[in-house]
Formats: C-alpha cells, sequence, structure tokens
C-alpha cells in the first residue's frame, strides 16, 4: 500500500471522517397522505396487504378481506381515477359507496408486483377487488377476489 492511501485509512479509522463517503439523507417516511385525506394504510402497506391475501400456504389461499380506516377525500383521490365507482356522487352523508377494480386497475393503483403471488408450482393473480366504503364511519372492507 502506498503511503498516501495508508494515512487516508488511518484517519478514517481513528476519527471516523471519511472524506470518500456520500452523505447519508435520511429519507422521508411515506404517509397515505400523500394522495389527499387520510387512510390507515400507505400506498405500500394497501398493496403489501393485497400481496398477503395472496400468498399461497399449504396449497391455499389466505384470508380475502381486511378492513382500512379512510376519509372520502382518500377514497375519492386514490381509487377516482382506477375503479367505478357506486354511486358516482357521494359525499360524506351517503350511507354506502363501492369501488369495484379489475385486475389491470389494481396494476395501474397498487403496482403489478402487488396483484399476484404464489409458490414454484402455481401462480396466483387478483381478478378483481371491490372496496365497501362507509363514509359517516370511515372505514372501509376490501375484498379480493382470485
Amino acid at each position: 500500500m502506498s503511503a498516501s492511501i495508508d494515512t487516508v485509512l488511518k484517519r478514517k479509522r481513528i476519527d471516523g471522517d471519511d472524506e470518500y463517503a456520500p452523505a447519508k439523507k435520511s429519507k422521508p417516511k411515506a404517509s397515505a397522505a400523500v394522495a389527499g385525506g387520510q387512510c390507515s394504510l400507505s400506498k405500500k402497506e394497501f398493496g403489501d396487504k393485497i400481496k398477503a391475501a395472496l400468498r399461497l400456504e399449504k396449497y391455499e389461499v389466505q384470508r380475502m378481506r381486511f378492513n382500512v380506516t379512510m376519509d372520502v377525500a382518500f377514497f375519492r383521490s386514490f381509487f377516482g381515477g382506477n375503479a367505478s365507482i357506486t354511486p358516482a356522487d357521494f359525499s360524506q352523508d351517503s350511507p354506502v359507496v363501492t369501488a369495484e377494480l379489475n385486475n389491470s386497475q389494481a396494476g395501474t393503483v397498487f403496482g403489478v408486483s402487488k396483484i399476484k403471488n404464489g409458490n414454484r408450482m402455481e401462480t396466483i393473480h387478483l381478478s378483481s377487488m371491490m372496496v365497501v366504503f362507509y363514509p359517516s364511519k370511515g372505514k372501509a372492507s376490501v375484498w379480493l377476489s382470485v
């Protein structure tokens, strides 16, 4: 080793200063408020729940429903452009609102890697997804179908 490289290595070990390493920047935590409104899950966590539901264990699919809390603004901005929503005009006073997504629409919202799962023998693809939203309660039930 040359003397200059040896000096840099010694200095790095002694005082912990490394002038060659890039500064580490902390990444801000992704929040569910990015889409507008509030939700108990971020977009990534939402997709992870879908992927976990499509997991195969002993050749059987897992539970195909999970609950989420969200407000009207989040529901409208998150599912508005990519799902068929019934009724089309809804507000906080509506009793029930549903959003139905097929495979390609769910892939657009959550990413194609989140809508399929399986093992080396078989791959499971999401066929459809139904979100039943209760605006007055601020709760939603997500139903998945393969």
